[in-house]
């Protein structure tokens, strides 16, 4: 409830509080040179405690007076203010000239008079502090009129710095005027007097009202509250008077200034100072609003609003870490220019439709005949094995696709006249694994079945590899115990009819391997591929009571040698080196995580987010991989997995603790788009800019590393998108993890940025070396021939990456990192009708979904087809 003006209580004159000065003298709030007719208690010369020479009385008024002094110790200039002799064994006043100290030498700031020490001599007590050589802005005011536009402009930029200082350490300054502002003779701006400023959370009862009525704000006027938007409306009134030469409000007692102020009257600066810009003259109105929820959020939104403003770069250049809200708020609004949107878009659709050709051309799957889904392979599966002595239906079933491990890099070392589509289809290069079992598979402790988890020990067990053509490559049984010998045994044709080889080609050979089961009978054939050519295949069977228990197609090149010694060597060393960074990184995130907590510099709603943020992603990829058992079972794999989960989430919430101050104490324009998306501002026309920018060279860069690729005679590889076409929720689970990869991507790119920025001092410099050590972490392959051209890709690649982070910040590297991985796992060749088809389809149109929203979220405001000025 709003209080009632108690006049009793209240002055009637609005500089009731305005401090008495003697003639040709400042006030005590006002610390200059001015010569002084009244010399004080102290005369020119005297000696005070052994340390401060007194020059002369620099003011009086009704907390004491100040003068001017020389450390001795020191050797320079102070000001020290005493309290009034009658008040020096006043407990109340003691108590708020302490307080004063307290108070202000939380304040460290350029534009704040700095507090050195509080003392006493022969019982009087005294403060300490910096003596600004100059006049006070109402005197300025007075003599001259009003201040020149530009400086007027550079006055309230540093006015803001300094209030905004001030409210970062939660002080509010109360009774902010022109008397209490100086300008020295350099014209450097220093709020004074923080003998009424106080602790926002310490301010109850009379307190609300102390300070000079005509500067304060209608809530403080009232008695009701007083907090940093109390000030904001002070440093309204105080930039009116800068900007105008006049007050703002011409009333003659304290109830009148509160109906004008509450009227919302203004009169029109324009009318005093016909070159005032309409930016200053809006920011000083949102300023001087009688509610404080419409004021801006702080004073260096003020600054941020005034022609010309960037409170980020204010913030950096007086040494302040700007605060996650403000940097949310600071920057343009309006997205990039339409034409440079349009660039962008339509670069993203050129990469797209070039990424479905390259994938042809390129990834073995899409050359490659694969007719048969996982579903029907599985099925075929099944069936092989009742062929082969398991006809019993399984309780459960699990399937999935895999590479054949080397075989794309063998077919890739034989001559330059490849027969890419005889060989691929006479060996495709992806597996389809299946297990099956008399009981559930109940993969601990994540629900993740692999071909250990669970341990294929039960009797019933089955795993059978067949690759996309449904020829057979693995069959490994575990059969009963108890199991009588079959009527049919297995007879080795039916294994080579079921691997789609003709046994006439193999010499059999003695058996020199170890059977998955029991054996009683061992067999093993060699010959060579029927079409692939320098490739032997071994034929390993293994049978036990007339039932298959083990078959190996066995590929020749799992047995080649290392390239060299010195490549090995190579290895060993990155290896070594990957894992002491790692360490290295782990330790320096919980001490940085730490030192920032004590500092209080930490976003803590920031981190909270994205913690929280990662747990639930981590809850989506364990929902869309998980393999799914009708069991109570379920259960204890979900409370494992939960733990999972939480150290993701934990893990990313100590990064962004170790990490974000630092970035945001440097670079907090790398940040706005970034603190706005964890505010939930999805729509914000920069945040879509940044997404785009960052989608269109992610595009990019893809494109040009396997344009790169194919044109070196790099050869086929393998697509990482396969898997995700195994349903929905593997699909969304695909994607999910894909997102969440990139969150720690992003984050580890201003890890190594923050970082090396410190020890080589230049951005450029620090964006080189990062991007040499992230090739060093990536480029895995260095005992192939060609890895000096791999390198130079990953150099690049990481190269523009850490560039484009520099240039725009966390939202595009991470939109960039995300569109990068996800062109790679596009599943999708030139036959739209296969069964991965559709998975490859969504992936695509996903992609084009986020350019497409992002290019219309950028223009803001403006119509797509609108024609340029």
């Amino acid at each position: 409830m709003e209080r009632k003006i108690d006049p009793s209580t209240v002055e009637t004159t609005l500089e009731a509080r305005a401090p008495v000065r003697p003639p040709s003298s400042s006030s005590v709030s006002q610390l200059t040179s001015s010569s002084v007719v009244d010399e004080g208690r102290f005369v020119a010369g005297t000696l005070l405690g052994g340390r401060y020479r007194i020059i002369g009385l620099l003011g009086r008024g009704g907390m004491g007076e100040v003068y001017r002094a020389t450390d001795m110790m020191l050797g320079q200039s102070v000001a020290l203010k005493f309290l009034p002799v009658e008040a020096s064994s006043n407990p109340r006043l003691l108590e708020r000239f302490h307080g004063e100290v307290r108070v202000a030498r939380q304040v460290s700031h350029p534009n704040v008079c700095r507090v050195y020490d509080i003392g006493e001599i022969e019982g009087m007590p005294f403060i300490s502090m910096e003596y600004v050589d100059g006049e006070d802005l109402a005197e300025l005011l007075l003599r001259i009129g009003r201040l020149p536009y530009d400086k007027a402009l550079e006055t309230a930029r540093k006015l803001c710095a300094g209030l905004a200082a001030a409210h970062e350490r939660g002080v509010i300054h109360r009774d902010l005027k022109p008397q209490n502002i100086m300008m020295n003779k350099r014209g450097e701006v220093v709020i004074m007097d923080f003998g009424l400023a106080a602790i926002a959370d310490q301010l109850s009862g009379d307190e609300v009202r102390n300070g000079t009525p005509a500067y304060m704000a209608p809530e403080q006027l009232k008695g009701s509250e007083v907090t940093a938007k109390s000030d904001i409306y002070s440093l309204g009134l105080v930039l009116y008077e800068i900007f105008t030469g006049k007050k703002p409000f011409d009333a003659k007692n304290v109830r009148q200034l509160l109906e004008m102020q509450e009227s919302t009257h203004l009169p029109s600066m324009a009318s005093s100072a016909s070159d005032i810009d309409p930016m200053v003259e809006k920011a000083i109105r949102r300023c001087l609003n009688p509610d404080p929820a419409k004021r801006p959020a702080n004073a260096l939104s003020v600054a941020m609003a005034l022609p010309g403003g960037d409170p980020l770069a204010a913030a950096l250049a007086a040494g302040e870490t700007p605060s996650p809200e403000l940097v949310a708020s600071s920057g343009h609004r309006q997205g990039m220019p339409r034409q440079y949107a349009v660039l962008c878009l339509a670069g993203l659709g050129v990469c797209l439709a070039a990424a479905v050709v390259l994938q042809s051309r390129t990834v073995a799957e899409f050359n490659t005949p694969m007719e048969y889904a996982p579903e029907v392979l599985a099925s075929k599966a099944r069936e092989m094995a009742a062929a082969f002595g398991y006809p019993k239906k399984p309780a459960d079933s699990a399937v999935w696709m895999a590479d054949t491990g080397g075989l794309l890099a063998h077919l890739n070392k034989l001559p330059k006249s490849q027969k890419w589509d005889e060989w691929l289809t006479s060996e495709p290069p992806l597996l389809a694994v299946y297990r099956q079992s008399p009981n559930l598979l109940l993969a601990e402790p994540y629900g993740d079945v692999g071909v250990t988890n669970p341990p294929p020990t039960a009797p019933g067990m089955v795993q059978v590899n067949l690759n996309t053509a449904g020829y057979l490559r693995k069959f490994a049984a575990i059969p009963p115990a108890d199991a009588a010998p079959v009527a049919n045994p297995v007879e080795p044709d039916a294994v080579f009819r079921a691997a789609g080889l003709d046994r006439a080609n193999f010499t059999e050979i003695t058996p020199a391997f170890v059977p998955a089961g029991a054996a009683d009978e061992l067999h093993s054939w060699k010959g060579p591929h029927p079409k692939i050519p320098n490739l032997d295949l071994t034929v390993e069977m293994a049978a036990w009571k007339g039932r298959l228990t083990t078959v190996y197609v066995v590929d020749n090149w799992k047995g080649d040698p290392p390239a060299g010694a010195t490549t090995s060597v190579t290895s060993q060393v990155r290896g070594i080196v990957i894992l002491a960074m790692a360490a290295s990184g782990v330790l320096a995130a919980i001490l940085l995580a730490r030192r920032n907590w004590r500092l209080g510099r930490i976003d803590r709603k920031g981190a909270l987010r994205i913690g929280i943020t990662r747990f639930f992603m981590g809850i989506a990829i364990w929902l869309g991989t998980v393999h799914a058992v009708p069991s109570s079972d379920m259960i204890t794999l979900a409370v494992s997995s939960f733990a999972t989960w939480l150290a993701w989430g934990a893990t990313l919430w100590l990064l962004y603790l170790a990490l974000e101050p630092s970035v945001r104490a440097h670079w907090p324009h790398s940040l706005v788009t970034w603190n706005r998306l964890l505010a939930g501002q999805w729509k914000d026309a920069q945040v879509a800019s940044h997404i785009l920018i960052g989608a269109a060279v992610g595009a990019a860069v893809w494109t040009t590393a396997a344009v790169v690729d194919y044109f070196s005679g790099e050869g086929m590889g393998v697509s990482s998108g396969i898997n995700a076409a195994a349903g929905t929720r593997h699909w969304i689970a695909a994607h999910t993890a894909t997102l969440a990869g990139d969150l720690s991507v992003g984050l580890l790119c201003f890890f190594a940025l923050t970082g090396l920025r410190y020890l080589v001092k230049k951005d450029w410099i620090a964006a080189m070396v990062a991007a040499i050590l992230f090739t060093f972490s990536k480029s895995s392959d260095f005992t192939s021939s060609d890895w000096e051209v791999k390198s130079a890709i990953y150099l690049f690649l990481f190269g523009v990456l850490l560039m484009v982070l520099l240039r725009y910040g966390l939202v595009t590297i991470v939109a960039a990192a995300f569109f990068i991985d996800s062109f790679d796992s596009i599943g999708l060749g030139g036959d739209w009708k296969a069964w991965y088809a559709p998975a490859g389809l969504a992936t695509a149109a996903l992609l084009a979904g986020i350019a497409v929203y992002a290019f219309w979220r950028s223009l803001g405001s403006r119509d797509v087809f609108e024609e340029a000025a």
